[in-house]
């Protein structure tokens, strides 16, 4: 039993290695995850489940040079991509960023966007979320993420969040 117990957290260990995205930059060192805010799924009958949740991200930016790092700004746009319609719907936001001395880093949880699908049996449709971060010091931008190389485009195709398209399914 010793022998396999190991191999049993080998996947949970490779799940969550995917599932943060890390870059490094002009000694700025940003990890971005995302995070589950709230949870409202509900049961539709003894297979289905409706998903309704909100989503964010969790960001952590550190200094990895040896001089101290001015304060500054976190700029953030989520981008989700409904799974019945062809529209995207865009989130974004501004968060301070303080000064940071050498090896310093600062957590933040940001954005809230909905988050709805179905899952049946085997099969499940739900929404996707892109996500872009900028970080700025003295407005000028000096590290920048995002978690597909098309995020650009699909930004371009968004419309902003309002009551009216920020969830719920069908």
């Amino acid at each position: 039993m010793r022998r396999f117990f190991p191999l049993l957290f080998t996947p949970l260990l490779l799940i969550s290695i995917h599932a943060s995205v890390a870059e490094e930059k002009n000694g700025i060192s940003v990890t971005v995850q995302k995070v589950t805010l709230d949870k409202s799924d509900s049961r539709g009958g003894y297979y289905m489940e409706r998903i309704n949740r909100t989503q964010g991200l969790k960001v952590t930016v550190k200094n990895v040079s040896f001089k101290d790092m001015k304060e500054g700004e976190v700029d953030w746009q989520i981008l989700v991509k409904r799974y019945y319609a062809s529209g995207i719907v865009s989130y974004t936001g501004t968060e301070k960023l303080k000064a940071l001395k050498a090896a310093d880093g600062q957590d933040m949880t940001i954005g809230a966007a909905q988050i709805s699908g179905w899952k049946e049996g085997g099969s499940m449709e739900k929404d996707k979320i892109e996500w872009q971060i900028i970080v700025k010091q003295d407005g000028i931008e000096t590290m920048r993420a995002q978690s597909t190389s098309t995020f650009d485009s699909l930004a371009k195709h968004a419309v902003k969040a309002s009551p009216s398209n920020t969830g719920g399914g069908n």
